[in-house]
């Protein structure tokens, strides 16, 4: 997984990213029919954004058997942790990000992805 600088993702770009966190690839047939109940969109919007996601390198995509599969180019815990530093500093004001003891019964983290977090984020605010 790579650092990728920029923009945070989109709500529909983050919905998919969770999917490909957790399944680590998916066809875009399969991506569509996971978001679909979610945002109501048409295969070729999907396909519109999967495109727009690899342009950002926030996917990959890999043409095998004349099926694209996409897989995450950024780590959970690097987008997670980018994202709460952003909406600590940009929108809260706060000086420091949150305790990861704040994301505990997060349902996308596992206890050692926690422990990345918190690291992760100690690091960054050393070097603000």
């Amino acid at each position: 997984m790579t650092d990728i600088k920029g923009t945070d993702p989109t709500k529909p770009e983050l919905a998919i990213l969770k999917r490909l966190w957790q399944a680590k690839e998916m066809s875009a047939r399969e991506i569509h029919s996971e978001i679909s109940p979610d945002f109501d969109w048409s295969y070729s919007t999907v396909r519109t954004v999967l495109e727009r996601m690899t342009d950002k390198g926030l996917i990959s995509k890999t043409a095998i058997d004349g099926v694209n599969i996409y897989e995450p180019q950024i780590g959970k815990v690097t987008m997670l942790s980018r994202m709460i530093a952003d909406f600590s500093k940009r929108v809260l004001e706060l000086d420091s990000t949150p305790a990861t003891a704040f994301f505990s019964d997060s349902k996308l983290l596992s206890d050692d992805e926690l422990e990345e977090l918190q690291e992760v984020l100690r690091k960054a605010e050393t070097e603000s």
